[in-house]
């Protein structure tokens, strides 16, 4: 009997085995519950490190594009720089060209100006010298006294006259030779036994010119 006591104190209490197999049961949950949940933070982690890798992937493309925006429009902005200067090029050159032609015009109106008005002094010149010469042909043969100091007083004036053309350029225009219809001036038409036909018999009236501009056309016969 005593045996049998003993036996009985060494076997465990059912309420503490109970409460054994219940702390067994708690952790072998709780440590599935751990597992759960360090398997949840791993996929959680996981998602969100593609998330954050596609993110950056869009992020890369999406400031790609500008940039090839941005490539882009620099070059519309070099071709419009360029087509631009080459209109101002254009232009330049269009106002230079147009600024000498009218310098040149104006240039060569007043070139014409100044020779309108120095053939109109001139012209007025010829004409004294005109009168001088008609005088001169009416001089009689014999003077004495003072008359032959009037004489080569007015023959002095019509060198000085004289000279003031040859200055200007103004040279007298030849009437020896072939009738010329740009520089001679026909009053008739005659028969001539010692000319042949168009050439000039006499000269009646001085012609003038300078350089190729005649002041006056001489006035001549010419033989037929």
């Amino acid at each position: 009997m005593a045996r049998s006591k003993k036996n009985k104190q060494a076997m465990p209490d059912d309420t503490a085995v109970a409460e054994l197999e219940d702390d067994a049961t708690a952790e072998f949950e709780a440590g599935g519950e751990g597992a759960t949940a360090a398997k949840s933070q791993s996929e959680t982690e996981s998602e969100t490190e593609d998330e954050t890798i596609a993110v950056a992937e869009e992020e890369a493309v999406d400031n790609k594009e500008p940039a090839q925006e941005e490539a882009l429009s620099l070059e519309e902005q070099l071709t419009l720089a360029q087509e631009e200067a080459g209109r101002n090029l254009e232009n330049w050159q269009r106002a230079a060209a147009e600024m000498a032609n009218f310098k040149r015009r104006q240039e060569e109106q007043m070139r014409l100006q100044r020779d309108r008005i120095k053939g109109e002094v001139l012209a007025g010149l010829i004409s004294a010298l005109d009168d001088m010469d008609l005088a001169f042909q009416n001089v009689p043969e014999e003077i004495s006294g003072q008359l032959v100091g009037w004489v080569e007083g007015f023959r002095l004036v019509q060198r000085k006259l004289d000279k003031i053309l040859d200055d200007q350029g103004v040279a007298l225009i030849k009437t020896d030779g072939e009738f010329d219809p740009n520089l001679h001036e026909a009053v008739s038409y005659e028969d001539s036994d010692g000319h042949q036909e168009g050439q000039i018999i006499e000269e009646l009236r001085k012609g003038y010119r300078i350089g190729q501009r005649v002041l006056r056309p001489a006035l001549v016969r010419v033989a037929r």
